[in-house]
């Protein structure tokens, strides 16, 4: 079993573990409600230690970055993160990964984990074989890496008394190299899976027990919570964030609803004729928010009903305590994809009342990830 750097500090802080991908990860640390409501109204950090970081670095970087996702990689400066999927030549997504870049040849991609419930590394493995014939260097470099994620309105309070980086000049989806609770080099990015302001802080291993206790500390006032996997999820869905198991079943990332992210005029990709053909003729399936008309919460899989007829099925799903009823994504035929439609979701045999939700239906502006009068 796998376990990252914060392992016995969370066991200290009373972390109900879980497995995940192969990892042993904090599910919650006893209240996963209070948790959820810590990030929206003041904050909770998160141990993402687990997640994968992947240096591509060389001459030929950008054009590997280019070749393997559907994003374009080509405008960012540095400092700057770009979210995308990598997708395999059918156009169905692989992974959705974050691309950072950190030198005029030097980027990092960042995978949820930094490797599965087999211990493969299927990214870095993929990185790999789409490198051959380019002047570049592929490094999985995620041992060497701590991160831990401050999440929530306070987010920035904190995290200010850790670092002497001007974090109200960082934007969104930007990152500052900079000094942190000790360690003399380390990323601080604008980022997070929750739709709340959120710093995800990136330093070397050997100053993980450091950063940790620093947080502790500086976030006492402030009310910060440690926070599990089972608060990111119920966080994600919220916002209509997707997992793995929302992609699993060869969805692109045109039926996941992040044709946003594709960018056919940036030249080839990997998928990119599947996704022109798919978008000319229009996707027959849509990824779309449920939410539950009582307090059952369905399981990945369970299907879909209208007027008696199976129109889809049940992705991933979570509780939804800032808008107080379970949540799910479900994978729907196009033509029943509608915001409002009435159906039923099938658990165990039985038919329970649901509805097609707005997607995301907690804060669809997204003016928690950039609050007022702040970038």
């Amino acid at each position: 079993m796998k376990r990252t750097i914060f392992y016995h500090q969370e066991h200290q802080a009373g972390a109900k573990m879980r497995q995940a991908q192969g990892w042993e990860m904090p599910d919650h640390f006893g209240d996963p409600r209070a948790e959820h409501l810590a990030v929206r109204s003041s904050a909770g950090v998160f141990d993402w230690a687990s997640t994968g970081e992947i240096e591509i670095q060389g001459r030929d970087a950008l054009a590997l970055v280019q070749r393997v996702i559907v994003n374009d990689a080509s405008r960012m400066p540095v400092g700057r993160v770009l979210y995308t999927t990598m997708c395999q030549p059918t156009g169905a997504i692989m992974s959705d990964v974050t691309i950072y870049r950190l030198g005029e040849d030097r980027y990092w991609c960042m995978t949820a984990w930094g490797s599965n419930q087999a211990g493969q590394r299927p990214e870095f493995e993929w990185l790999l074989e789409q490198a051959c014939g380019l002047e570049v260097c592929v490094t999985d470099v995620s041992s060497g890496v701590a991160l831990l994620a401050v999440q929530g309105p306070k987010a920035r309070d904190i995290v200010a008394l850790l670092s002497p980086a001007d974090l109200g000049a960082l934007p969104y989806m930007w990152f500052t190299e900079t000094s942190l609770a000790g360690a003399p080099h380390a990323l601080i990015s604008r980022t997070g899976y929750t739709g709340e302001l959120g710093y995800e802080l990136i330093v070397p291993a050997e100053y993980a027990c450091d950063l940790w206790d620093a947080l502790e500390t500086a976030g006492r006032p402030f009310g910060l919570r440690h926070a599990g996997l089972e608060t990111a999820f119920s966080l994600r869905m919220e916002k209509g964030y997707i997992a793995r198991f929302d992609f699993m079943d060869g969805v692109t990332p045109l039926e996941a609803g992040m044709g946003w992210t594709v960018k056919f005029d940036k030249g080839e990709f990997i998928g990119r004729d599947a996704l022109a053909k798919q978008q000319l003729e229009g996707v027959r399936r849509k990824l779309v928010s449920v939410a539950m008309g009582d307090e059952i919460l369905p399981a990945g899989g369970c299907p879909i009903l209208h007027d008696g007829a199976v129109v889809g099925k049940i992705t991933s799903s979570a509780t939804g305590y800032s808008v107080g009823c379970p949540l799910a994504l479900a994978l729907v035929s196009a033509e029943w994809a509608s915001v409002g439609l009435r159906v039923v979701v099938e658990v165990e045999g039985r038919g329970h009342p649901a509805h097609i939700a707005p997607r995301p239906i907690y804060d669809a502006k997204g003016m928690q990830l950039r609050p007022e009068g702040q970038l």
